[in-house]
């Protein structure tokens, strides 16, 4: 009986490490697939475009410069047009895309440019299931519980691995949702390309 007990917790335990993996990999499945109800329900996109807008603003044009009095810093006109018109645009595309129709749109407009312009190869391409599951899993730089409310999650991008993708996913109402989104360049390591750094639901800090 105490065999069993332990079994059973030791299974619901594995569950529960596995399920923000599970809902990630579907988020991902529904982008391709164009299921904006499954990308509705599990991301929570007024933040997403908040964390989304400022990372990729900074990726692209570098931070804003402040001040002591938080006042951005004269560094010049062409500076300053570059850095708050390049934002607009940064902000305007952000508001097109990042929403549950816009985000598939966004990842066929990529795929297509991908393969037809740049002949890059999807290495997912008629690929089976747990090929494709393990593709995904190598490009996993870190994963992390910070409580047991609270995953992030950090990945390469498949086509560019020096850009990740930093994610943030929150138990809400029995539902894994992504609350925050960042993308930001990271040079790849010496040797292997990326190291897994998993911490299990023991390491809740």
């Amino acid at each position: 009986m105490r065999r069993t007990a332990f079994v059973i917790a030791a299974a619901l335990c594995a569950a529960y490490v596995a399920w923000p993996f599970y809902t990630a990999w579907s988020i991902r499945e529904a982008v391709k697939s164009g299921n904006s109800d499954y990308l509705a329900r599990h991301i929570e996109w007024p933040p997403v475009k908040v964390t989304l807008k400022e990372s990729m603003a900074d990726m692209v044009l570098g931070p804003i410069d402040a001040s002591l009095d938080d006042k951005p810093q004269r560094k010049g006109l062409w500076h300053s047009f570059k850095t708050y018109y390049g934002r607009s645009v940064v902000n305007t595309m952000v508001d097109r895309y990042a929403n549950p129709t816009g985000l598939p749109t966004l990842f066929s407009y990529g795929r297509t440019v991908q393969k037809n312009v740049l002949g890059k190869v999807d290495p997912d391409d008629d690929q089976p299931f747990h090929t494709r599951v393990a593709n995904a899993w190598s490009r996993i730089e870190r994963a992390q519980f910070i409580s047991p409310v609270r995953f992030e999650i950090d990945m390469r991008d498949k086509f560019e691995p020096d850009r990740i993708y930093a994610g943030v996913l929150e138990l809400k109402g029995w539902l894994w949702k992504v609350t925050e989104l960042r993308v930001r360049q990271s040079p790849l390591t010496d040797g292997a390309t990326a190291a897994l750094k998993l911490t299990s639901a023991a390491a809740f800090r």
